[in-house]
């Protein structure tokens, strides 16, 4: 039979993922197979920190980068309740969507269609959220300016494609990691894999991991078989499952693997491995505002757009015990509001550090200074 268009897409997206792109790469080629695929006149693609969902870098595509703009979507985004925002989207398990439909096609009930889109000649927004093992590594608001609302098939291309896209934009992240200079205090590694799965190259953090390893003399299973997925992504004949595993560490808990093709050459692959660990508000931030253990993950949650009844038995505390954390957090960030919360922390916080060039980190926040 015949390839469809959305499996000559899908094949396309597996294979970027899979190709050892830097960030800004993969995003600016992300756009141009999903631009033609969906159609659209202009994108930005974000990576978010997955405790805060608060963006940490962007790619926009499309258009001259305008600071002033892009500040008065992020208070928009961040300064009042609205339709589709990206909390609200991963709150809900809603993996895309579009403004037009969501609004049943009176975009006028959208502040920030009223506020900024309309003004620049916006016809409907389509956004996406980008998930990997449940946290959020990404976004994406795509734009059309006049022509036909997206529809709910674009809509769900993009939720098919979402789960390869959150590995992938995690994957980039982790490789810039592996590439830092020293200040993660569990760096991940990167071992070499060639053609007849032997290790003809590993960082000095992959010996670490090794070492952590059932028989480190020889390759894990693990490791040979996401090295085969990620050939097979590659080539465009690999499922829709990213290439990634799992094992157990000697000292207790797990490594993760993910694997990429090395320079688009289908014979070598890097494996990056990493220890498997939690994503939390940054230490910096817990520090500013000399949170409390409690009073972080309530703000982990609120960020995320939960409600307090959701907190309550995410935490198993009482939903009046969360009231008065949070309560706490606001007089701690001199804020009154949720809204004023999220627009705290990122106005003071992650917008400087993103447009001094900052790199995020594939475990939130950014990755330490050279």
């Amino acid at each position: 039979m015949p390839e469809t268009a959305q499996e000559r897409t899908r094949r396309a997206v597996l294979r970027l993922s899979h190709l050892g792109l830097d960030l800004t790469t993969y995003r600016t080629r992300l756009d141009a197979v999903l631009r033609a695929a969906v159609g659209w006149d202009l994108a930005a693609w974000s990576t978010t920190d997955p405790a805060t969902l608060l963006f940490t870098s962007c790619v926009l595509v499309g258009r001259d980068e305008d600071h002033a703009l892009e500040q008065r979507l992020f208070d928009l985004e961040f300064g009042e309740p609205d339709v589709n925002t990206f909390a609200a989207l991963f709150a809900d398990g809603t993996v895309a969507a579009g403004l037009h439909e969501s609004t049943g096609g009176d975009l006028a009930r959208s502040p920030r269609w009223r506020g900024l889109l309309a003004g620049v000649g916006v016809s409907d927004e389509l956004r996406a959220v980008f998930t990997d093992r449940g946290e959020c590594w990404g976004t994406l608001v795509a734009y059309r300016l006049g022509g036909p609302p997206f529809t709910t098939a674009d809509a769900q291309l993009l939720a098919t494609l979402a789960p390869v896209i959150g590995d992938g934009l995690r994957r980039c992240l982790l490789s810039a990691a592996a590439d830092a200079p020293p200040g993660l205090p569990e760096p991940p590694g990167v071992l070499v894999i060639d053609a007849a799965g032997a290790i003809t190259g590993r960082s000095a953090a992959a010996e670490r991991w090794l070492a952590e390893m059932d028989g480190p003399d020889a390759l894990p299973s693990a490791v040979r078989s996401v090295a085969a997925m990620a050939r097979a992504a590659g080539a465009g004949t690999g499922g829709a499952t990213p290439a990634q595993g799992r094992l157990p560490r000697r000292g207790g808990g797990w490594l993760l693997l993910h694997a990429s093709l090395l320079g688009g050459d289908a014979g070598q692959v890097a494996v990056v491995i990493e220890p498997a660990r939690q994503t939390h508000l940054a230490d910096v931030l817990v520090r500013a505002y000399a949170l409390t253990g409690r009073e972080r993950q309530v703000t982990e949650l609120v960020l995320q757009g939960r409600s307090n009844a959701q907190i309550a038995r995410a935490l198993g505390i009482g939903v009046h015990t969360v009231g008065d954390h949070l309560k706490s957090v606001m007089s701690k960030l001199a804020v009154s509001s949720r809204t004023d919360l999220v627009a705290e922390l990122f106005g003071r916080h992650y917008l400087p550090a993103r447009l001094s060039g900052s790199l995020p980190s594939p475990y939130g926040w950014y990755l330490p200074p050279a």
